[in-house]
């Protein structure tokens, strides 16, 4: 069961946790290239894009296989919400792509890429700390950061692209972090819980980077 109010430490240890993660990812989102010239930029915010269609579509598989494996009820009542908006995302991008004329449905994940949301489907029976300091708490909030730069970068070259992304993306991504957060402040109460949070923000965010490199690389050799 889930206790009720935290106590303070907790809520200081989730603040920690956070600037750790963001340390990680201090310089290693490789996936955009501020310096690259507009016509390279586009391309790049290009594969990000038909790349977030296989993201959110996999992010709705993800979160349906977990929902029954979280018991704490006031966190399991957050997750459906989350799937709505991820199964929204997808048909936001693909007719995005559609109106600028390419096909939502062509892109084909790098083996890395498919494998870790695998790898993270795969997590839904392990404890509820961990899968949603995983996903929600370091994935997401991670995203969130890597929004911010493509609504940045992409306002010169595709405003409409980055509105859309400003105005109906991000404010959700924002909400699945804050999932992960109330995740953190409810369960990670002791010393051990903590670690075992720890622990998996790690493995989430290394695998993740790796997953980064690979796709720059392919994104490298398109341009």
């Amino acid at each position: 069961a889930v206790s009720g109010e935290a106590a303070s430490p907790t809520r200081h240890f989730v603040s920690e946790l956070a600037r750790e993660n963001a340390a990680f990812w201090q310089g290693r989102d490789v996936r955009l290239d501020p310096a690259a010239p507009p016509a390279a930029r586009l391309e790049q915010i290009r594969y990000r894009m038909r790349q977030g269609v296989y993201n959110e579509l996999r992010s709705v598989e993800l979160i349906a296989a977990w929902i029954p494996h979280v018991p704490e009820r006031e966190l399991r009542e957050l997750l459906p919400g989350q799937l709505d908006d991820e199964q929204r995302h997808y048909q936001l991008l693909r007719r995005r792509l559609r109106d600028l004329g390419e096909d939502p449905d062509a892109y084909r994940p790098l083996p890395e890429w498919e494998a870790l949301f695998d790898w993270l489907i795969a997590c839904r029976a392990r404890p509820t700390l961990e899968k949603l300091a995983m996903f929600q708490f370091a994935g997401e909030s991670q995203s969130c950061d890597g929004f911010e730069t493509l609504i940045d970068l992409a306002r010169d070259v595709d405003p409409e692209t980055a509105e859309l992304y400003r105005t109906q993306i991000l404010p959700d991504e924002y909400r699945h972090a804050a999932i992960g957060r109330k995740a953190l402040t409810l369960l990670a109460d002791t010393r051990e819980g903590q670690e075992r949070a720890r622990a998996a923000c790690r493995e989430m965010n290394e695998r993740v980077f790796a997953a980064y490199r690979a796709h720059r690389a392919r994104a490298d050799r398109r341009a």
